[in-house]
């Protein structure tokens, strides 16, 4: 069994909506995309649920990508990379700390949690993120509205940094 550092990474436009005629892309600027990158670069696996395979670009990734979802997903063109599961958030973490690739390795798995707002709520709410960086959109407004506020209730803020129009938060999650 290794342990899984969680990193969620989400964009929100400026009232909180998470999409704009139901994807997130409008809302992301050239430095969040290449934050979005970065995060990838330093990650060993992607995890999304089923409603962001169905409507984001999941069709080739550069790591291994998990989906967890109730309903099989059909990715056109199929992602060699992807593995569906049906489970709880908690049952995948668990099947990750154990079954992830190599089964033998004592490093930490670095997973890169891509989820819309409800699995990454249902996340936090079980305390399986670890650390949430939070892009804000200064500018653009959509769908699809959250609360900032509760989403990040159980993390402090580490730093926080503008530019242009975006807000980048960097946030952990407070002891238990």
């Amino acid at each position: 069994m290794r342990s899984v550092i969680a990193t969620a990474n989400l964009i929100v436009g400026k009232d909180g909506s998470t999409t704009v005629a139901g994807s997130s892309t409008p809302l992301s600027t050239d430095e969040d995309r290449r934050r979005f990158h970065q995060l990838r670069t330093n990650s060993d696996l992607i995890l999304i649920g089923g409603n962001t395979a169905r409507r984001e670009p999941y069709k080739r990734t550069p790591i291994p990508l998990y989906i967890l979802t109730h309903t099989k997903v059909r990715l056109a063109p199929k992602n060699q990379l992807a593995k569906q599961f049906s489970m709880t958030s908690t049952q995948m973490i668990n099947e990750i700390s154990n079954n992830f690739p190599p089964q033998d390795s004592k490093a930490g798995i670095k997973l890169l949690v891509e989820a819309g707002p409800k699995l990454l709520q249902q996340m936090i709410n079980d305390s399986l993120i670890d650390q949430l960086y939070l892009s804000i959109n200064l500018e653009k407004t959509g769908d699809n509205q959250i609360s900032i506020e509760e989403l990040t209730s159980t993390f402090k803020l580490i730093s926080t940094e503008v530019i242009s129009a975006c807000e980048f938060r960097y946030y952990q999650r407070l002891a238990n």
